[in-house]
């Protein structure tokens, strides 16, 4: 129960962020030219994906290691920030494509505990790039690089190990920008991690490697630093 509020938490405080950006900035269409309108032609935002951007997110994680004789099954929630960059058009692909970098860092409680045994990741992050295809506000992207997060594992007798381990992930997404200035996106990645060195054999069945391989899903919100404006014709 702790771990469906806890996905249900992160993906309401990020709904409500995206509602939030979507009411503040509803009415930035035309920015006018210094000295008022009166002085100058109105300007309109023009629309593209190159440059720096932050932003949150939040989601729901689940194991991916589900053999016949794992004791543990972990779940749970999680939410962070994401910080990147894009650029667009170029490159002999012309000006849809999109390649970028992000970065993200996420606090988690994706976790699962049987008779004394339990597995669970803290926290975890990465470093991705991504390449999309643009339809106007629309991109449409895959991502995959760098993973990191500590894992923590839990055996009777033999005691616990809590372990930084770096692996790899793949995903993909959609993002939507609501103005220039602002956009949503829905995400997933698969993210696989360093086994655990702390594991239990016999009877007992327990996989070191539970919460090392986990599927991810995820809503968040961005905010663009990047984009322009030219005069309304």
């Amino acid at each position: 129960m702790l771990k469906l509020r806890s996905g249900i938490l992160g993906l309401t405080l990020t709904s409500a962020l995206v509602l939030a950006a979507a009411s503040a900035n509803a009415a930035d269409i035309y920015r006018p030219e210094a000295g008022g309108y009166k002085d100058g032609p109105a300007y309109v935002p023009v629309n593209t994906w190159t440059g720096f951007y932050i932003g949150a997110n939040g989601g729901y994680g689940w194991n991916a290691n589900h053999h016949s004789d794992d004791l543990l099954d972990p779940a749970g929630g999680f939410g962070g920030g994401q910080i990147g960059y894009n650029w667009q058009g170029g490159f002999g692909f012309g000006p849809h494509l999109v390649l970028g970098i992000e970065a993200d860092i996420q606090g988690a409680d994706i976790s699962d505990s049987v008779g004394g045994f339990k597995s669970q990741v803290n926290w975890f992050g990465t470093v991705r790039g991504r390449i999309g295809y643009a339809f106007d506000r629309t991109l449409i992207y895959g991502t995959g690089g760098f993973a990191y997060g500590e894992v923590e594992n839990s055996i009777p007798v033999l005691g616990k190990a809590t372990e930084t381990q770096t692996g790899y992930t793949v995903g993909g997404g959609i993002e939507y920008k609501i103005n220039p200035a602002w956009s949503v996106k829905g995400e997933y990645q698969f993210i696989n991690l360093d086994a655990s060195s702390l594991t239990g054999a016999g009877p007992l069945g327990l996989n070191g490697t539970d919460s090392s391989e986990f599927h991810t899903v995820r809503l968040g919100v961005n905010y663009h630093l990047g984009g322009g404006y030219e005069p309304l014709k």
